[in-house]
């Protein structure tokens, strides 16, 4: 230690460090995608009783969509973004909002 209370670290030290950092960086971020790799036959239980039931004639429908406020006006405001592609000086008042099948 110096007069400051700085450690001296020579040029070879400082890149054995950044090395090390580094591959127990990559190591860690190996793991996580081996984690994440087997989420895919963990979870492969659930897949396999969609495929079962559908083979047996049992086709799961489409779920209901939730009728409430927030997701009316989410689809009036996904509709008028659509609308409004490319004319950007056009505008639009909501009249009613009706769902259509």
């Amino acid at each position: 230690m110096t007069e400051t209370g700085l450690l001296e670290v020579s040029l070879a030290e400082g890149l054995e460090i950044a090395i090390v950092s580094i591959a127990i960086v990559f190591f860690v971020l190996i793991g996580l995608m081996l984690i994440l790799m087997s989420f895919k036959y963990i979870f492969k239980e659930a897949e396999t009783k969609k495929t079962v039931s559908a083979a047996q004639g049992v086709t799961p429908g489409p779920m209901p969509l939730q009728e409430d406020e927030e997701t009316k006006e989410v689809a009036a405001l996904m509709a008028l973004i659509e609308a409004n592609k490319d004319l950007q000086d056009k505008k639009y008042q909501i009249t009613s909002i009706k769902r259509i099948k």
